[in-house]
């Protein structure tokens, strides 16, 4: 087959990474890619957002499969026009992946289908966010409804900061046409689980569960970012994983009834409350650092997986894990995530090995004169196996002392606290 993965980060990285081991695979492309990437697949210079472009790519190359990584694709449409043309793809269409790109429209869907979520109401204007704030207690969330990378979601301990929020993302538009409508909700409490299923639309597989760390200093402080690191599995007791599954079932049925095809990664971010799990927000793609710590896990073929998912037939699929655990530690530029500072020279790369329980995953990264430099704010994903958790993690620090360059940055704490939920 000829596989064709859109993005350009990590999380592409890894999906290279997992896909070039495949039986499956006689060539493998990626768009827009990366120097990193380039190792792996031959990569295209295209506007992965543009469907036009990626299905003419596809017909001339004669591409067999496309797996998409970032939501900036699914949300364009790119997948509906691949499909139109008679093209496979791992990724839900424009319609289906409004579950990310629209927590308004996400919320809606959780409180129609009867799927736990935290009570809120979607607004429009700002005499609407008033009253909404002045219905609610705090602590609140205040949500931007379009696509923010990460930057709009944020918690509210009182009025002010929640006013001085609505008024950043709707009079002011920090975050453009993605603050224009808000979701305010209550804020809940507990641990975070990632969920992440395969799904055809009509069955699906869960992948091991995950946790990721947002915020950009130890013990959960600073700035929400993309992701400062992740680890896979998070443990889970009989009880919490029906009601898991209990929530992808009801998830399932609702696209369905909604007439909504979804096909590729179904994730979805859970609060575990005193009252069970409750999902935050839907992600209709492979986590970010999520994937760097699940695909070394996966004992089985990713790409058959991927298209068993998009000819709807991955109830015959089989799906194995193998055992042990993963850390995923990021390593990001200074000043991340506000103007992170590029062009630094990267040293320690040449001690990684290409085995399976070291990996180095690059997520902004360049080559330039010969040697590696930083070309984003995260920057590097450092990722080890370990027969348990504990050991996964000291593997992971291994490597990340071994990595150099002026200003880097990562968290101490990636997996400090292991989670084991019953």
């Amino acid at each position: 087959m000829k596989v064709l993965i859109l993005g350009s980060g990590g999380r592409e990285h890894a999906l290279a990474w997992k896909a070039a081991q495949s039986r499956l695979v006689q060539k493998l492309y990626c768009a827009p890619g990366s120097d990193a990437i380039a190792d792996l697949a031959e990569c295209i210079p295209l506007d992965c957002c543009d469907g036009t472009e990626v299905a003419g790519f596809c017909a001339e190359k004669g591409v067999d499969l496309v797996i998409v990584g970032p939501e900036g694709p699914l949300a364009s449409g790119v997948v509906d026009v691949l499909r139109r043309a008679g093209v496979r793809v791992f990724g839900p269409g424009q319609s289906a992946a409004q579950l990310e790109s629209s927590k308004a429209f996400a919320k809606r869907f959780l409180v129609r289908h009867r799927i736990p979520t935290a009570r809120g109401r979607a607004c429009t204007t700002l005499e609407e966010a008033a009253a909404a704030l002045e219905s609610m207690k705090f602590p609140l969330v205040v949500k931007a409804d379009g696509l923010a990378s990460g930057k709009g979601v944020r918690v509210c301990p009182d009025r002010e900061e929640a006013e001085e929020t609505v008024e950043d993302f709707m009079r002011l538009k920090t975050l453009r046409a993605a603050g224009e409508t808000v979701v305010i909700e209550e804020c809940l409490s507990g641990p975070e689980l990632s969920a992440l299923a395969l799904t055809d639309g009509k069955t699906y597989k869960l992948l091991p569960h995950s946790r990721d760390h947002k915020r950009l200093l130890d013990g959960d402080k600073g700035p929400n970012t993309g992701g400062m690191g992740a680890f896979a599995p998070v443990e889970t007791g009989p009880d919490l994983e029906a009601a898991i599954r209990g929530i992808f079932d009801a998830t399932l049925a609702g696209l369905r009834a909604d007439g909504l095809d979804y096909r590729g990664v179904l994730y979805a971010g859970l609060m575990l409350t005193a009252q069970g799990p409750k999902v935050l927000e839907f992600n209709c793609r492979f986590g970010d650092p999520e994937t760097q710590a699940l695909l070394p896990l996966l004992d089985c073929d990713l790409v058959a997986l991927a298209l068993a998912c998009a000819e709807g037939r991955l109830g015959s699929a089989e799906l194995k894990v193998r055992p042990g655990a993963c850390v995923c530690v990021t390593i990001t530029s200074e000043n991340y995530p506000r103007a992170p500072m590029t062009g630094r020279p990267i040293t320690g790369l040449e001690d990684f090995s290409k085995g399976t329980d070291l990996l180095l995953f690059h997520a902004g990264t360049a080559r330039q004169g010969g040697r590696w430099t930083t070309a984003g704010g995260r920057v590097l994903g450092v990722t080890a196996w370990g027969p348990d958790a504990a050991t996964a993690r000291r593997r992971a620090y291994e490597g990340v002392s071994r990595l150099r360059f002026d200003g880097m940055h990562y968290r101490h704490d990636i997996a400090g606290e292991i989670m084991a939920i019953r």
